[in-house]
């Protein structure tokens, strides 16, 4: 176990927990237990509790907590409790109640946290491999994203992405027919669609950059934009980052690239908003014609009042690549391991599955194939599904989650900040990165 996982797991056991037991296994005190008891001797699972973390808060949440009460309303065994709390929360909780013995019987993660928690050890490979799953049955991708060291630590439960949105009705009133496709005419689009107060756009000689009333591009401005930047190092056939890796040293030419086209975006053609917050909401209010955001943002785009739709990330360099990422279930280690409690969780684990095409209402893109045929699919999802062939992951190394973190500090805000709050020279920019990122890995 790393030393900085180590300070991490101790850290978690001064957070002052005040949960209530759970139901154990096996109970029969009254009729309708007993009666449970006698309907699921067949499956072999006694009638049980079993707890089941997640880190959703948004509309999500409320569509998996659909699912888990679906499942327990399907049956009358098991009974899943479902604890959902923001991503960094639930693990700290999940930590705190391993070491107190108290493990939750299936944990969610993305995969390139789940490198962490196998150098832990607090992840029960042998649950995922009772299960006896057929890689044929899910998306590749997602599939080979539950694995670390050849050994599948998890079950793919949806695949997320970037993807560009447009507003079709102020593309149609600027004359542009299809929504871009490559670099070149993202930027060309983009300058179209950026329009000053007295009408010009930023193509036009005398627009006013000081003076913006509509702006033709947007995109989040914090993590994601090293996402972004991490699609086209991808996209220039490199990827520095790897689930072995212990020391990083980034192509200046390659990582400079790609971070002087996001600059370029905002300083050199004006056609994005310096330190924009929430591209999305600049996207339904009109302000922005165009933004690069995730599939988790369909289903909350059915009450705009204009016309819209989404294309697949643009090719800015050689090869079509997007960020992506993958939602998983596992199994954490228990000090104290309930066989039938086992059996339960794979079971709701199964299930939940094969059962995920209810998943895809919240936007997200089911990794069991079965479940993709059936869901229904939302408006501009097309665009998202079209991109699970070239979808990069970031690697499910133990030190993912400190090299890649969204809270400050960390290096890839530090990184989005130089970049798009300071515009500070590319080459300068991809130096620090790289010097932060391996303070990072000596310093854990």
């Amino acid at each position: 176990m790393r030393k900085g996982f180590k300070k991490f797991l101790a850290a978690t056991l001064t957070v002052a927990m005040t949960a209530a037991l759970l139901a154990g296994c096996g109970g029969n005190s009254s009729d309708s237990s007993s009666a449970k008891s006698d309907s699921t001797k067949e499956g072999g699972i006694e009638p049980c509790t079993i707890t089941y973390y997640g880190g959703w808060t948004g509309a999500d949440l409320e569509k998996m907590q659909a699912l888990v009460d679906d499942y327990n309303s399907s049956q009358d065994t098991v009974t899943v409790e479902f604890t959902s709390l923001q991503w960094s929360d639930i693990f700290t909780k999940f930590l705190a109640d391993y070491q107190a013995g108290a493990s939750p019987d299936v944990v969610a993660m993305h995969t390139f946290e789940m490198g962490q928690f196998v150098d832990m050890g607090v992840l029960d490979a042998d649950q995922v491999k009772a299960l006896d799953l057929s890689e044929s049955d899910y998306v590749k991708t997602a599939w080979d994203g539950c694995k670390y060291e050849d050994t599948l630590y998890g079950v793919p439960i949806d695949l997320n992405m970037h993807a560009l949105y447009y507003n079709e009705a102020l593309l149609d009133a600027a004359g542009i027919e299809n929504a871009p496709q490559t670099g070149d005419e993202l930027i060309d689009t983009a300058m179209k669609l950026t329009v000053d107060a007295n009408g010009k756009n930023a193509a036009e000689e005398g627009f006013d950059k000081n003076n913006i009333k509509q702006y033709g591009f947007g995109f989040l401005q914090n993590h994601h934009t090293f996402y972004q930047t991490y699609a086209m190092m991808n996209q220039q056939g490199y990827n520095p980052f790897t689930d072995d890796m212990k020391e990083i040293s980034l192509d200046a030419d390659k990582t400079s690239k790609a971070i002087q086209f996001v600059e370029d975006l905002i300083y050199k053609y004006n056609v994005t908003p310096v330190g924009e917050k929430s591209p999305i909401d600049d996207f339904k209010a009109g302000n922005v014609a165009m933004i690069i955001d995730g599939n988790w943002q369909l289903s909350g785009l059915s009450d705009v009042s204009f016309k819209w739709n989404t294309a697949e990330y643009p090719q800015i360099f050689d090869e079509k690549a997007v960020w992506g990422a993958s939602e998983l279930l596992a199994f954490p280690a228990s000090k104290n391991p309930d066989e039938n409690k086992q059996a339960a969780a794979r079971e709701f684990v199964k299930w939940l599955s094969e059962n995920s095409a209810q998943w895809a209402l919240s936007g997200q893109i089911p990794a069991n194939v079965q479940s993709q045929e059936d869901s229904e699919k939302l408006p501009g999802i097309d665009a998202f599904y079209a991109e699970m062939d070239y979808v990069k992951f970031l690697p499910a190394n133990p030190l993912s989650v400190s090299l890649f973190s969204s809270k400050a500090p960390s290096p890839i805000l530090t990184m989005a900040q130089d970049a798009t709050l300071n515009n500070k020279d590319a080459g300068e920019i991809t130096s620090q990165f790289e010097k932060d990122l391996n303070d990072v890995m000596k310093n854990n």
